[in-house]
């Protein structure tokens, strides 16, 4: 998926596991993508597949036990210069300077990003004083025009206001003003609809494409909602349990799709096509528990191509299979379908 020009961010063979008493919990298992400069690539898949936990090891905020095993993550500076996000320590002087200004992130839920007992102003200010160094009245003016950009009414009232007096709509503006208060270079948005209505989230999402336009900056969402995708993404990585099973543009996941699981979350979209009353296709069984991992391919327990002998023994790699999409499934060889 080369869109042309360099990463702005690469992720190979990302690993994270969380190491309980239980067992171990590998919530992202080998995980591989890019993300240019500008665009927006969307990460899709069920609850549980990996999606958040791959977001917090980008920004290095993987809460214990869980910890990176494997793999790298490598940032191109707005200087040209690559950083290998890995290999700097969760809280060192330049892993901060990286949150903020690098990357900013959007937030599943934003009751719990924002204090209960500050300001969502006091927030905001708090962060750009950290990162430009500006005097309380120029980081009060700039955290004024941030809330104003994410078209926030009468943002210099607003700014002294708590997150609880917010509705969902504004409290999910003011998370992602606050998100691009030091200007990010990548947005890294996590589920930033969920919790709102139609309407709203439409608001949303016509306000993450407007300020990249007028920014060039890449998005990052995560979502499990193939709506949202489709009408936000470039580019698109599936996943289930912590894999990339498919990955490829937009338009080539939607409208050719090669994994079965990729097959399943889309037939199971309602259309307006589809007839009345008549039940929705559903994916067969439920992600595995993540201490039983099935061996061989993750999916093949609910996979209506199953092959017995090859699915359940080996793990498929993600192979190409042409210069846009790729796919982990035995059923392509050498980039092409067997049996085609």
């Amino acid at each position: 998926m080369d869109n042309g020009h360099k990463t702005l961010l690469s992720v190979k063979n990302l690993k994270t596991y969380f190491f309980q008493d239980e067992g171990t919990v590998k919530a992202v298992d080998g995980a591989t993508f890019d993300v240019y400069p500008g665009k927006t690539l969307g990460i899709v898949g069920e609850s549980g597949c990996g999606k958040s936990v791959t977001s917090q090891s980008i920004l290095r905020i993987v809460e214990e036990p869980g910890r990176i095993v494997e793999g790298e993550i490598k940032l191109r500076r707005a200087n040209g210069e690559e950083i290998e996000l890995t290999r700097l320590s969760p809280n060192s002087k330049e892993m901060r300077a990286i949150r903020g200004p690098e990357i900013g992130l959007v937030f599943q839920e934003p009751m719990t990003s924002f204090s209960p007992v500050h300001t969502i102003g006091n927030q905001i200010i708090e962060a750009i004083r950290l990162h430009f160094g500006l005097n309380e009245r120029q980081a009060r003016e700039k955290a004024v025009e941030s809330l104003r950009q994410v078209g926030i009414p009468k943002p210099e009232r607003r700014i002294d206001e708590y997150a609880f007096q917010l509705s969902g709509g504004l409290r999910q503006r003011a998370m992602i003003a606050m998100a691009l208060s030091c200007d990010p270079r990548l947005l890294i948005a996590d589920e930033p609809t969920t919790a709102l209505d139609v309407t709203t989230q439409a608001q949303i999402l016509d306000l993450l494409r407007q300020l990249q336009q007028q920014r060039g900056m890449a998005i990052m969402l995560i979502t499990h909602n193939l709506g949202v995708i489709a009408e936000m993404a470039d580019d698109v990585v599936v996943m289930y349990l912590g894999r990339v099973v498919e990955e490829g543009p937009v338009d080539d996941i939607f409208h050719a799709p090669k994994h079965p699981y990729t097959k399943a979350l889309l037939r199971s979209i309602p259309s307006i096509e589809s007839t009345a009353r008549v039940k929705l296709p559903t994916i067969t069984g439920s992600i595995p528990h993540p201490y039983n991992r099935p061996t061989g391919c993750p999916f093949h327990p609910r996979c209506p191509e199953f092959m017995r002998g090859t699915c359940d023994r080996q793990e498929p790699t993600l192979l190409s299979l042409n210069e846009r999409q790729k796919v982990s499934c035995f059923l392509y060889e050498n980039g092409k379908k067997m049996g085609d």
